[in-house]
């Protein structure tokens, strides 16, 4: 009839055209081939990121000051040294105080907190406790997530302590989230010496190294935290005796070595039996 196409049916091997006049496809790809058109959904993509990007920092800002982050890990090769030296043997170090900046940031003095070292120290102290491990036979490879896991939970635990014990006893202090990560977070280096000795010397090492680090963690921040937690203001006299104040500096001082020992005393237990028996009849 006249209503049919003409080349209907197609003839072999054609194809049928992609579209007429009301295509939205074709017209689609007219509109992008048009450099003006593409210009400007260039322009306005790039504008579109520019301020997502803007967006997020600053409300990234008001949740993790990531400025204030950054400075925890601004550290140089000297003072790691020297802050190293100082957590071995503060008994040495004759001088003690906050030193901030007029603003109250605080500005990196040896005194003054940092991320680094703590970070450094975990990650190394789960290596350690590994080859502690494989040199007893008790080693396996979920053995680094179950370390790193458990000695991570126990330092949230740990500032999740302190932080309930300021708000129980209604002390407000100069002492700030991440100074708190910090000042915890610098019993790993200790961990760390407890634990090769333990391999090098066996259980006695282990305890004689346990006893010198944990007089030397809480002389450290005996000596550090009573210039934060205990005003020297004239106005807070009051305050800096209170007995409050001296009980939540013991309080962070004497956890240290509590949560040392419970992180690495099983490293002193040696081979398991199974494992001496086995090596004792496969020499036999």
């Amino acid at each position: 009839s006249s209503g049919i196409n003409a080349e209907w049916p197609l003839r072999p091997g054609a194809r049928p055209q992609a579209g007429g006049p009301g295509n939205p496809f074709q017209q689609y790809g007219q509109y992008m081939n048009d450099p003006v058109v593409a210009n400007m959904a260039m322009q306005y993509g790039s504008s579109l990121a520019h301020t997502g990007k803007e967006y997020v920092e600053q409300n990234l800002d008001k949740y993790i000051p990531v400025s204030r982050v950054k400075f925890y890990f601004a550290v140089t090769t000297d003072y790691v040294i020297h802050k190293l030296r100082l957590l071995l043997f503060p008994f040495l170090n004759r001088e003690w105080g906050a030193h901030n900046a007029p603003g109250g940031e605080p500005t990196r003095h040896l005194n003054s907190p940092d991320l680094y070292i703590p970070v450094m120290a975990f990650a190394t102290y789960i290596v350690a406790i590994a080859i502690a491990l494989g040199n007893q036979g008790k080693f396996t490879p979920e053995m680094l997530g179950i370390t790193a896991t458990t000695a991570f939970v126990w330092l949230m635990i740990e500032i999740g302590v302190v932080q309930f014990a300021m708000y129980l006893i209604s002390v407000s202090t100069d002492i700030k989230i991440f100074d708190l990560a910090a000042f915890c977070g610098y019993k790993y280096v200790h961990m760390i010496i407890c634990v090769i000795s333990a391999m090098v010397f066996g259980s006695l090492g282990y305890y004689a190294s346990f006893l010198y680090t944990s007089a030397a963690i809480v002389y450290f921040l005996m000596c550090t935290l009573r210039y934060i937690i205990l005003p020297e203001s004239s106005e807070d006299r009051i305050a800096r005796g209170s007995k409050r104040r001296n009980n939540l500096l013991l309080l962070i001082a004497f956890i240290q070595p509590v949560i040392t020992l419970w992180l690495t005393y099983h490293v002193t237990y040696g081979p398991s039996t199974t494992d001496s028996t086995v090596s004792q009849k496969s020499s036999l």
